[in-house]
């Protein structure tokens, strides 16, 4: 084989590995991660939406979902819907909410919150306002793909 032929097939191999690495880089699986700031939804009861997450993506790379939980023991749930910025970051905007231990079984809504996925990096940013009083708002979250 001459050389010229052995560099085009070197280039064009080349470039269909370059053109195949965002398959590669998924955005679905598993995201864990903390959160930091704090909300009061009744006097003197104190919650910590995010310090703790465990969140999923499906497949499809459309919605985020998930839910988080702090140290004393208040919980709820998050989900949103993805959009893709770039071929390598992507945004989520969304609700959390909150299991109140004193109302019903069903969720109340807390806030939103932004997340954005840097997919090659496996590693999330965000921000969570709510709609009780929160000091020091908005708060904060991060986080890195599991699986």
């Amino acid at each position: 084989m001459h050389n010229s032929k052995k560099l085009i097939l070197a280039v064009l191999a080349v470039i269909l590995l370059l053109g195949a690495t965002p398959a590669f880089a998924q955005l679905a699986g598993n995201w864990e991660g903390t959160g930091t700031g704090y909300c009061y939804p009744r006097n003197n009861f104190v919650i910590y939406p995010w310090q703790e997450w465990e969140g999923e993506i499906p497949l499809t790379q459309d919605v985020f979902t998930g839910e988080w939980r702090d140290s004393n023991l208040s919980h709820g749930t998050f989900e949103g819907e993805i959009l893709w910025i770039s071929t390598d970051v992507a945004v989520c905007n969304g609700e959390w909410t909150w299991y109140d231990p004193t109302g019903s079984d069903d969720p109340v809504y807390g806030g939103d919150f932004e997340m954005k996925f840097y997919v090659y990096e496996r590693e999330c940013t965000g921000t969570w306002t709510s709609i009780w009083p929160s000091p020091g708002l908005p708060g904060t979250m991060r986080g890195r793909k599991i699986d």
